[in-house]
């Protein structure tokens, strides 16, 4: 992760190194003009002094020979060795391909200069007037030869200087243009530089702020915030995500848990109004009276414990859950009595895998559909009415099948209890015609529900019916080892 300040210092060191490298570019071009005109300067300086320094041992000499005194003698070998020491400087000072030989024919006339002031000091000393004229002509002659082609090496440097400023303009133009664009780059890249970053931050801020102000007015269905930085920025945004989702989900849960509630309150109020509905209880209670006058006890007291086993289920915490086992166990019950109601005419079969039996389950599950299916599948046939209930294992489900061959449903009964079952009814309710007889109070829309909050998931039921030819109720039920082993 990059972070911000990070960021902020590498754009500064951009910049920085940039400005520097062009600067001492500056300085190293600047530093070579310099250099050259220092040069050129200097040539001129010792071409000016080689001038005056001539003049000056030709004063000295004449000084000499005119008055004889020792102290013009004495400026002129100090003159004459400044020469000398400015002769020798040429070479390094002037030479070049253009005038090599110019410069070498210079230094020969200096020498022989020198020479020829010499030899008129010599032959003054030694009285030879004549030789010592003819000396000073020669020595004359050869200054003015010194001074005319001090004149041409001056113009020729003249010449190469001129060469040289112009080549001055050109970089000065060339470092105007060079500064101007840097003037320009710097900028434009600055200002893409500070867009880019301000951009980086800004936009995640504003995402933020406005995802926020959704959460605010209880909006938590909003889109992911995408962040394309790796900065603290992205762990910001992650995190915002991560927890209006956990928000979502939260939210989500209440609303399921509230359902729920709403359901187990039902159902409370449900068993509190008609804890056995009386039409139920007054024929049971018939049929107990009827066994007790014909035959033994007996039968009696094993109807009355299923009733009294059926009270037990009904009456208990509907807020806890139960196991598959328990809910096929109070089916027995119920089987036994409405199989010591009517006799001969129902007949119940059973087939239950009891590897299936340990799974959780919601309590009154079982119980209310096959309710359902005794009183509007079979309840009004004379003979021949069959309920089924078959458990058994499905791939990784656990499916019970609760199954009659009786009245069926119309098919606009069954479309509303599909759409319940697979979540896209939009009515608030499923009914069914009639529900006298029912010893829970307990619809069928209430067990869907139930069932489908508690496992999580809208494919827990489903339901077949043919008008005239019976109804199946299948539950799918999520099988989870772990789940359910708590309870017998």
């Amino acid at each position: 992760m990059i972070r911000i300040r990070t960021k902020l210092l590498l754009y500064f060191m951009i910049v920085f190194m940039i400005l520097n490298a062009v600067a001492f570019l500056f300085y190293k071009s600047s530093e070579k003009i310099v250099s050259e005109y220092d040069d050129s300067f200097e040539k001129f300086l010792l071409l000016n002094d080689i001038s005056q320094q001539v003049n000056l041992v030709h004063e000295k000499m004449q000084s000499y020979i005119v008055e004889e005194e020792d102290t013009f003698l004495k400026d002129y070998f100090r003159a004459r060795k400044q020469l000398l020491t400015y002769q020798g400087q040429l070479t390094n000072e002037l030479s070049n391909e253009n005038n090599a030989i110019t410069l070498s024919n210079y230094k020969n006339i200096i020498s022989s200069y020198i020479e020829a002031t010499d030899l008129t000091i010599g032959m003054f000393q030694n009285k030879e007037i004549n030789r010592y004229s003819t000396h000073l002509n020669e020595a004359t002659k050869f200054a003015g030869f010194i001074q005319e082609t001090t004149l041409s090496l001056v113009n020729n440097e003249l010449t190469d200087y001129q060469l040289f400023y112009q080549e001055i303009e050109k970089q000065n133009r060339y470092f105007n243009l060079m500064g101007m664009s840097l003037f320009s780059s710097t900028f434009l890249l600055s200002l893409l530089l500070a867009l880019w970053l301000s951009g980086g931050i800004t936009k995640p801020i504003r995402q933020l702020s406005k995802a926020a102000t959704e959460i605010s007015e209880g909006n938590f269905s909003g889109d992911e915030i995408k962040v394309t930085t790796n900065d603290e920025l992205k762990l910001l945004t992650n995190t915002f995500n991560q927890m209006r989702l956990n928000i979502r989900q939260l939210v989500s849960e209440i609303k399921e848990q509230s359902e729920l509630d709403k359901l187990l309150k039902e159902m409370e109020l449900k068993s509190l109004q008609n804890q056995i509905n009386p039409h139920f209880l007054f024929n049971t209670l018939n049929t107990v009276s009827k066994m007790a006058y014909l035959e033994e006890a007996q039968n009696t007291s094993r109807l009355i414990e299923a009733i009294a086993a059926l009270l037990r289920y009904n009456l208990g915490d509907l807020h806890k859950s139960s196991t598959l086992q328990n809910e096929v166990k109070i089916v027995k019950e119920y089987f036994y009595i409405q199989r010591t109601r009517f006799g001969e005419r129902i007949d119940f079969k059973m087939d239950v895998d009891p590897d299936c039996l340990n799974i959780e389950i919601p309590s009154l599950s079982l119980q209310p559909i096959v309710e359902n299916a005794f009183i509007h599948g079979i309840e009004s046939m004379e003979d021949g009415g069959i309920i089924k209930l078959n458990v058994f294992r499905m791939s990784n489900r656990i499916c019970v099948e609760i199954t009659d061959n009786g009245a069926g449903m119309d098919e606009n009964t069954l479309t509303k209890l599909r759409q319940l079952a697979d979540g896209t009814s939009q009515e608030d309710g499923v009914s069914l015609e009639k529900s006298t007889g029912h010893s829970t109070g307990i619809g069928i829309k209430n067990v869907i529900q139930r069932l489908q909050l508690f496992y999580k998931r809208m494919d827990v039921v489903e339901i077949e019916s043919i008008k005239d030819s019976g109804t199946t109720f299948r539950l799918l039920l999520p099988y989870d080892q772990k789940r359910g082993m708590d309870h017998d």
